[in-house]
């Protein structure tokens, strides 16, 4: 299945909760409305059924903390029997003791949040003196043999983006045997403090362009273009992913990706809830698979790209109605 703009959709991002036990200062929350509102594990089945007819291949857990929930390994081992690649991104600090069962119900990988080795920085950033747990929780993930652990590090000016912290990151991943995949912090509207975000926003170029002077370009991941690097500055390579979304036309073209909100809703892009399609609906029905892949069709449609350039392909006329136009880069809808 693809959108108006050529966009295949073969990844479903499912946030599980909004609950979290961190309070990081970097935290989109998904771009989603508050709400308490969570999904049972027989609903997120039938959602995931249906993304799976529509094409897709990989299922992301997330949050909130998506292993604050109860029936989080239930909720693995339904999607995984569905025959999909399941993965998690977590803060780690339940993940030492889960990482076993998590893996045997058929959780393939995780992306734990790391957004500093010292353990006062972070305590600023998170709100929360976890460092330890965090770093337990990525040893056992490694032990129960998901791979591969990617250690997700927002870059933040002052702290992690500087050369020495981010070479001891580095020298961590390097030790554990994950990757690093180094993330530019993102002003979402409604969930970042803008002066936050002033404060600590680091230009991504720098960092990696001072990260990778002893790597080389293996290639890219697909999912949104990414850049990948092998580092080696006399140790084992450590694969080093970059994500850098922000006024980037080609990280946006190519996404291939869907949002399941908490609150059961699908979202088209992280930066915007305009287009959202309403699944409680469909999901209080004894029989809800035909309305569910239309309700696909129509949330694929209504994707557009956040940010766009001279490049980007004018749509087709949509079959659900003509869109609005799109805003070029450095306007945000």
């Amino acid at each position: 299945m693809r959108d108006r703009y050529g966009r295949a959709f073969t990844d479903l991002r499912v946030s599980l909760t909004q609950r979290c036990n961190l309070r990081c200062v970097f935290c989109h929350m998904e771009g989603q409305l508050v709400s308490q509102a969570e999904l049972p594990p027989e609903q997120i089945e039938h959602v995931v059924r249906a993304a799976v007819r529509a094409g897709v291949e990989r299922v992301k857990l997330t949050g909130g903390e998506p292993t604050l929930r109860s029936d989080i390994v239930e909720i693995v081992r339904r999607i995984a029997a569905l025959g999909v690649e399941v993965s998690m991104t977590t803060n780690g600090l339940r993940l030492a003791n889960l990482a076993e069962p998590l893996r045997a119900a058929g959780l393939s990988r995780v992306n734990v949040s790391l957004p500093s080795l010292n353990a006062a920085t972070y305590r600023e950033l998170t709100g929360v003196d976890g460092l330890d747990r965090a770093v337990a929780g990525i040893r056992a993930a490694v032990a129960a043999g998901m791979g591969p652990v990617k250690l997700n590090v927002v870059a933040l000016a002052g702290t992690n983006a500087d050369p020495d912290a981010f070479e001891r990151l580095i020298g961590f991943a390097r030790e554990v045997g994950a990757w690093i995949q180094v993330i530019e912090f993102e002003n979402v509207r409604g969930r970042v403090d803008p002066e936050v975000y002033r404060s600590l926003h680091s230009e991504l170029g720098r960092l990696t362009q001072d990260a990778v002077r002893s790597a080389f370009p293996t290639g890219f991941n697909p999912l949104h273009h990414r850049p990948r690097y092998s580092v080696s500055d006399g140790g084992p390579p450590v694969t080093l992913e970059v994500v850098q979304p922000v006024e980037n036309p080609s990280f946006c073209m190519a996404c291939e990706r869907l949002r399941l909100t908490s609150d059961g809703h699908l979202k088209g892009c992280l930066m915007t809830n305009d287009g959202l399609v309403d699944l409680r609906p469909i999901l209080s029905e004894p029989h809800p698979e035909k309305a569910l892949d239309r309700a696909f069709a129509l949330a694929v449609d209504r994707r557009r790209p956040f940010f766009v350039g001279p490049e980007t392909p004018v749509p087709e006329r949509s079959l659900f109605g003509e869109g609005d136009p799109l805003p070029m880069v450095g306007a945000h809808p």
